[in-house]
């Protein structure tokens, strides 16, 4: 994983194959290179993660292989215009991805309370 540009947990329940209490949605810069999980090629640039974990005070965990994540901006190097432009890209793939994670683990969203 790169370095983090956007950081989201939206508060969920525990899934019927994983548990958590929060989706992490992030937004991240990957040098690109081979995968270490598949030995696929991995393309430089911003990706969009959403991942299932559990967070406990200040420590967070998670299951390895329950989230997913999606190149949102191939890019030849880090900079601010990338970084802008991933995060407009973010908008359009961003309740896709939550409504995968959610659906492949039976996963729900928590409703936001109202005072």
């Amino acid at each position: 994983m790169g370095m983090g540009i956007y950081e989201e947990k939206i508060p969920c329940t525990n899934g019927k194959d994983v548990e958590c209490n929060f989706l992490k949605v992030r937004i991240y810069y990957d040098l690109g290179g081979i995968s270490w999980a598949t030995y696929e090629p991995k393309k430089r640039g911003y990706y969009l993660s959403v991942t299932p974990v559990v967070v406990n005070g200040c420590s967070v965990s998670f299951m390895g292989f329950t989230g997913v994540c999606k190149l949102l901006n191939e890019v030849g190097r880090q900079s601010k215009k990338g970084e802008e432009q991933a995060k407009k890209l973010m908008q359009e793939q961003k309740q896709k991805l939550i409504d995968y994670v959610c659906n492949e683990h039976g996963i729900t969203i928590k409703e936001k309370e109202t005072a």
